[in-house]
C-alpha cells in the first residue's frame, strides 16, 4: 500500500528536500521569506512561522496545500529559526536525536547545509 506521508526517508537530507519544495510553490515561498525578513534580525519559534506563512498565504486553500506537503512537514520539524536577513537559518529536527541545520536565502530561496 502507498502512504501519502510526505516524511522525509532515512537518506535524504532537509537541505535537498527543502530545495526542491520551495521550488514547488515559488511565488508562496517568496512571500513567506519576505515577511519572515521583513521585521529585521530576530529568532522565531514554529508557532510565530506559522503565524507569519498565515498572513503570507492569505487563500486558505493554497495555504493548506503548501503546509500539507513536503514543506509543511519540513516547517513543522523546524525548533527556531534565525532571521538576519537576507537570510533564514532552521534547525529542523526530524525524528528525536537528528539535528540538521539550514541556511535560505529569501532573495533567491538558495538552500545550504550548515555544518557543526
Amino acid at each position: 500500500m502507498a502512504s501519502n506521508n510526505p516524511g522525509l526517508k532515512r537518506t535524504e537530507l532537509i537541505a535537498d528536500t527543502m530545495l526542491e519544495a520551495l521550488k514547488k510553490s515559488r511565488y508562496h515561498m517568496k512571500r513567506c521569506f519576505a515577511k519572515y525578513i521583513e521585521k529585521g534580525r530576530r529568532t522565531l519559534k514554529l508557532q510565530q512561522l506559522m503565524d507569519e506563512t498565515a498572513k503570507a498565504i492569505d487563500d486558505v486553500t493554497e495555504r493548506n496545500q503548501v503546509l500539507e506537503g513536503l514543506l509543511g512537514y519540513i516547517l513543522c520539524s523546524t525548533q527556531e529559526a534565525v532571521v538576519i536577513p537576507p537570510h533564514v537559518a532552521f534547525a529542523v529536527r526530524p525524528n528525536p536525536g537528528s539535528w540538521e541545520f539550514v541556511k535560505v536565502n529569501s532573495d533567491d530561496l538558495t538552500v545550504d547545509p550548515i555544518y557543526r
